[in-house]
């Protein structure tokens, strides 16, 4: 009976588990914008009729900065762990092991800010169902691409989707050799909030059938 009992849990796990969509993201540097584009992302992916929780894994304290200029500046954002805005829910701080209780909700997508703690967090990256990196297209910071695909060459899968700021086709095309994996190009926004049509169509393209 017990047996029973743990198996059906156990099984109901699986399906939880099954249901969630990982997508990580990191950048080649800190201040990169990895922050913007996961709030751009969870967004469009609410707008698109699914659950997504945006998990900060980085220690930056952006959430909270954030939790707070929506709450108010009375707003105490150390009594809280996570908050929503615009149906996206956000996990501040988020550790390892909350990390793995959010991962048997029922959420559609879970979107990770791993942002410049890629050294912490490389195995979550690594084993997302959608890994993405955020990098330059400034021939001054080209060389900080190079490096990062060195350093976490293990990380440098066929699933893993490079992610640029729209730049030159000419400098692109050479980004793409240079890398000789997928690559996107991001829109620039100001506002991650703000729902452009060229922002959707970018979304569609780095999430592919996967929505």
């Amino acid at each position: 009976m017990l047996k029973t009992i743990l198996d059906q849990k156990f099984k109901h796990s699986k399906i939880q588990k099954s249901r969630s969509k990982v997508i990580a993201v990191t950048g080649v540097a800190k201040g990169i914008g990895v922050t913007h584009f996961c709030i751009m992302m969870a967004y469009y992916l609410s707008k698109q009729r699914r659950k997504v929780v945006i998990v900060e894994l980085n220690d930056t304290g952006h959430f909270g900065r954030i939790e707070k200029a929506y709450e108010g500046l009375h707003h105490d954002v150390m009594s809280t762990e996570s908050f929503t805005i615009k149906g996206v829910t956000y996990y501040k701080a988020t550790s390892k092991e909350k990390l793995m209780d959010l991962y048997q909700g029922d959420y559609h997508y879970i979107v990770l800010d791993i942002g410049g703690a890629i050294k912490k967090y490389a195995e979550e990256h690594k084993r997302a169902d959608i890994p993405l990196v955020i990098g330059h297209v400034s021939d001054w910071k080209i060389h900080e691409v190079d490096e990062f695909s060195i350093r976490y060459s293990m990380l440098m899968t066929q699933r893993c989707k490079w992610l640029f700021p729209d730049g030159k086709k000419d400098e692109m095309m050479e980004i793409g050799r240079k890398i000789g994996m997928s690559f996107h190009t991001i829109p620039y926004c100001v506002d991650p909030f703000v729902r452009k049509k060229e922002t959707l169509e970018h979304m569609k393209k780095i999430i592919g059938s996967e929505a």
